[in-house]
């Protein structure tokens, strides 16, 4: 299948690279082909593994479009292996341990074929349990701004990540930046991002499309966090540098970083469902970095405090 121009009738191709993750790709692999539709792809990169992951996929028959399994040089290089087999007008990642909403694909679907001029989405940022239960999600719409992310700005020190599993965008986004630098081991998802921000707005859409599977110690980006820093540091080495005050108030810890994202703001688009007339509708104002409100912050900050 040939991706089309036909801005009504898009295409969306979903990569998933796994490795050893039996106990919850099952879920994964399911939230994405329970929503495709007639033309769009799911491509599974599994690097070899040594439990039933691969069988797992396997046992999905040929719902999954592309099934790879082989030894590759690590998540980013199986990804970027997916994509060179992706055919979509529209394209995303899935790690094998996070989920897509059930409605994402025909939210996606509409936002792009709605709204031309856009390019990159997020959706609002959602979290499970290691259980599987969806424990909250960030629901403020808020800016974000291309040279702050363009700049590396968006870390967590300063403006917090940007959620990977939210993201989509279309194909011709991917082409204009070559995709992944796979020599970052762990934060090809953050450089990919600073070299999006050159050429397209990064728009929240007010709901959530994913949500990112909590298991501290167990993920690489909590077991392996001073490597993945070192990564970002050597992205961010020749751009920019965050106002001094920014910086000076982010080391006071998370309570002072939270509040400076609260009062930092840009006049930036966002994606609404307007309840009367039940279409997608984009308004642009002035708006904070923060994706949660002033309670919520209170409340996270008090129950952080009480544990």
């Amino acid at each position: 299948m040939q991706h089309t121009d036909n801005k009504n009738d898009l295409s969306i191709s979903v990569v998933t690279a796994a490795w050893n993750m039996e106990d919850l790709v099952g879920e994964t692999i399911r939230s994405v082909l329970d929503q495709k539709a007639p033309g769009d792809q799911y491509v599974f990169i599994d690097g070899a593994s040594t439990d039933r992951t691969a069988e797992i996929a396997r046992s999905f028959g040929d719902r999954i479009d592309v099934m790879i399994s082989e030894p590759d040089d690590g998540q980013y290089h199986a990804i970027q292996k997916g994509f060179e087999h992706a055919t979509g007008d529209i394209l995303a990642w899935i790690n094998a341990d996070d989920i897509l909403m059930p409605w994402t694909f025909k939210v996606v679907r509409e936002v792009f074929s709605r709204f031309p001029q856009v390019d990159w989405i997020t959706g609002s940022p959602g979290f499970l349990s290691d259980s599987g239960q969806l424990t909250r999600v960030h629901t403020k719409l808020p800016a974000y701004p291309r040279r702050f992310i363009a700049n590396g700005w968006f870390q967590k020190e300063h403006g917090a990540y940007l959620q990977q599993e939210s993201m989509f965008w279309r194909r011709s986004l991917w082409e204009k930046t070559g995709g992944l630098d796979i020599s970052y081991s762990l934060a090809a998802d953050f450089d990919l991002w600073t070299r999006f921000a050159q050429h397209a707005d990064l728009v929240p859409v007010d709901v959530p499309l994913a949500a990112f599977r909590e298991r501290p110690g167990l993920q690489r980006s909590s077991s392996a966090e001073d490597r993945y820093q070192a990564e970002v540091e050597a992205i961010c080495k020749d751009k920019p540098a965050p106002s001094a005050i920014w910086t000076w108030v982010a080391g006071k810890g998370l309570a002072a970083r939270s509040a400076t994202r609260l009062v930092i703001s840009a006049k930036a688009p966002a994606i609404a469902y307007d309840r009367r007339d039940r279409v997608w509708k984009m308004t642009t104002r002035r708006r904070s970095l923060s994706r949660v409100s002033f309670g919520s912050m209170l409340d996270e900050y008090q129950m952080l405090r009480s544990g």
